[in-house]
Order: structure tokens, then sequence, then C-alpha cells
């Protein structure tokens, strides 16, 4: 099956997520305790258990280029965008600047990465957390200056504690009980149809009448289009591992991040327009993100090798 064809499956899940909400099976407040469930459970759960690999430096090596890049690469997004988006008021010019450093990598980007190569999330880990670090400094700086960056939030976010534990499993080697690890599967295995299905219920209030503010529409094509094709071309002549290559160019293609909307409610940002443009990206990306994977590193695809536990094993 194609990459393309295994994006577009995840994406009937978010349809039926749309036709939930409007048969008013998820309620505002199910979905409130949802993606608490799914942000907080499933996501750091999901995160140890596919870090369980054997030790491999090459890999680890890897991760560490992928968290350097991811880096430079978010960073890189918000200074540009604060050139393009320098006359807007300040709070919307903070919501603005979020939109374009910071992509659904996590509740999005997860889901989407296992469905192609769960290999690949060691490398989506990374990214992640070079995520969570840059926004909840830089990311909320933008809204209110330096006094309310806390480096303790980072830290104690559940899904930087499980990037650091699994980790620590990776490089320790360590392999869990059979009897924990598949509890660990089935809890982390509901990642990708909730946070699907949670997408859904987010675009099905979406109405095009909201949407006249040309930002909208200006910050959907940085994010789904233009920052991942900038990306595509700088990375193609750095020859980097296949994986992690394509782990940051998928995961810069993802829709706005949800976390900028709930920064810009706490910090003072226009949370409304936030939460369209997050909404509004996340509709695009129904038919953007299955047009750029198309573009992924042109590699035959294989069939992981299968461990006794049904995990799967590193290419070599």
């Amino acid at each position: 099956m194609s990459i393309a064809a295994q994006v577009v499956i995840l994406f009937l899940v978010v349809l039926v997520g749309v036709l939930c909400r409007r048969l008013g099976y998820f309620t505002d407040e199910t979905i409130r305790g949802v993606t608490q469930l799914v942000v907080n459970v499933t996501l750091p759960v999901l995160t140890v258990y596919n870090m369980q690999r054997p030790f491999d430096v090459r890999v680890l090596m890897n991760f560490l280029l992928t968290l350097l890049i991811s880096l430079a690469a978010i960073l890189a997004a918000i200074g540009g965008a604060s050139l393009l988006f320098r006359h807007r008021p300040h709070d919307k010019r903070a919501v603005l600047l979020n939109m374009a450093g910071f992509s659904n990598c996590g509740f999005m980007g997860y889901p989407i990465i296992l469905a192609i190569n769960p290999d690949w999330m060691i490398y989506a880990v990374a990214y992640n957390v070079a995520y969570l670090l840059v926004s909840w400094t830089v990311g909320v700086s933008l809204f209110q200056g330096r006094q309310n960056v806390s480096l303790k939030r980072v830290l104690l976010n559940p899904n930087v504690i499980a990037a650091f534990l699994g980790f620590a499993v990776f490089c320790l080697n360590i392999t869990l009980p059979d009897i924990l690890s598949q509890t660990m599967s089935l809890i982390g295995g509901l990642t990708t149809p909730l946070s699907m299905l949670l997408i859904g219920t987010r675009i099905s209030g979406i109405r095009l009448s909201e949407l006249r503010d040309k930002d909208y529409h200006i910050t959907a094509a940085l994010r789904l289009i233009v920052l991942p094709l900038i990306l595509y071309v700088l990375l193609l002549p750095l020859h980097l591992d296949p994986a992690v290559w394509s782990t940051l160019y998928l995961l810069t293609a993802m829709p706005c991040g949800t976390l900028s909307a709930m920064q810009a409610e706490l910090y003072g940002g226009d949370a409304r327009f936030a939460a369209r443009a997050i909404a509004y990206s996340t509709l695009l990306s129904l038919v953007t993100v299955p047009l750029v994977s198309m573009l992924l590193y042109p590699r035959p695809q294989q069939t992981a090798p299968i461990r006794k536990d049904g995990r799967c094993l590193p290419y070599t």
C-alpha cells in the first residue's frame, strides 16, 4: 500500500469524527476529556513503547541530528514569519508566528508516522521534544515577553518525561516485561483512532464565512505548502538517513499545532483567530498531506522485520 493511501485511510477516520460530532456523540465536555486522555496518557505511553528497540549508535546520532535540525527549522520558520507579519497587531502577530513555527507533530503527526513506518517514531519523538522546548520558551515569549517563560513547564510535560524515559530505555537497551509491554501497546494503540476522531470534531463546525481574513489563507499556505517545500529543498543535498529526512519533512507538513490556541488563551493572544486557523489548516491538510507525502524520499517499500512481541525492528 502506498504512503498516500495510508494517509487517506487515516483521514477517513477523521471524517467519521466529523459525523460523530454532528450526530452529537462528541459533546464539548467529551472532546475535552478525550483530548486530555490522548495528550497526557496514550501519547506518552506510545512514545515509551515505540522507543523499545536494540541500541544502535547510528540511530542515536540520527536522533540527536533530528533534534538539532528540528530546533533550527522551527526557529527559522518563526524568524521568517516575523518579517512577513511584522505589521500585524501584537496579539494577532504572536499567534501568526506560533502558527508558522509549530505544526501538529504529536496529535496528527504521530499517527501518520506510525501508519507509514513505526520505526520512524524515535525521530518523531525528537521533533516533538524540539517543538515543546521552543513552544514553552520562545513561543510563550512572543505573547508576553520572557516573564512567562517556564523551563519547568517544559520538563514536567508528560510527553517530554516520556521522551526522556523512552530515550533511557533505548540507550540502556532495556526490554520491558511482556505483560507491561503488551499493556502499553494496547494503551498507546488508542492514540491513532482517538486523535483522528478528535481532529474530525475540530473541523466539523468550521464555516467558510468566518474565514474572510486573508491571514487564515496565508498561514495555511505557509504551514502546509511553503515551509515543507523549503525544508524539502534544503534537506535533499544533505543526504540524510531516509528515516530522518522523511520524518522531518512529514512533521513539518502537518497543520498548525493545537498548543498555540491554548497559549493564546492563557497569555492574551487572539484566541479566536488561533482556533479558526488551526481548524482551517487541519481541514486543508486532508488534501495537502496525502499530496506532499508523494514527495517522500524515493526508497523502495519494504516490510520491516517483526519481533515476537509484534513490534517492528529497524531496517538493516
